[in-house]
């Protein structure tokens, strides 16, 4: 009698673990400590950098901005410009997303528009799939 008992406690545990099963949102992965930024550098006809004005950086699948305007400019270098850090991963998919990034030299008040696609998501960092590094006005 116990022996069936505790056949019918096993099997009722393990359909009821079945049934309650989910899941797991990124899985495990091992990752470094670093902070990972994704930058743009804007320069002028004669390739020099340069301050650009009404920057911005646009999730395309989302409609919503990834950065805050104030926290734009690295200071690593003059004319570089961030377009997203590890802090913004959340906003991005796995796969990669559509990144709209526009700005205004102010001496020609010439706007640029360029796509890049970043990845985040699950992965460890913000990655740049493709697009360019510098973006030059006429």
């Amino acid at each position: 009698m116990l022996k069936k008992l505790l056949i019918l406690l096993f099997i009722g545990s393990c359909l009821g673990c079945h049934k309650n099963q989910q899941k797991a949102g990124c899985g495990t992965q091992v990752c470094t400590d670093i902070f990972a930024i994704i930058n743009i550098k804007f320069t002028d006809k004669n390739g020099n950098a340069i301050t650009v004005q009404n920057y911005s950086v646009t999730n395309l699948r989302t409609h919503l901005k990834i950065i805050d305007p104030g926290s734009t400019i690295i200071d690593l270098a003059y004319g570089y410009y961030l377009v997203a850090d590890d802090s913004a991963k959340s906003q991005l998919s796995t796969e990669g997303d559509d990144v709209l990034v526009s700005a205004t030299d102010p001496s020609t008040n010439q706007t640029k528009t360029v796509t890049l696609k970043l990845s985040g998501g699950c992965n460890c960092h913000v990655n740049k799939v493709s697009g360019v590094d510098t973006v030059a006005f006429d």
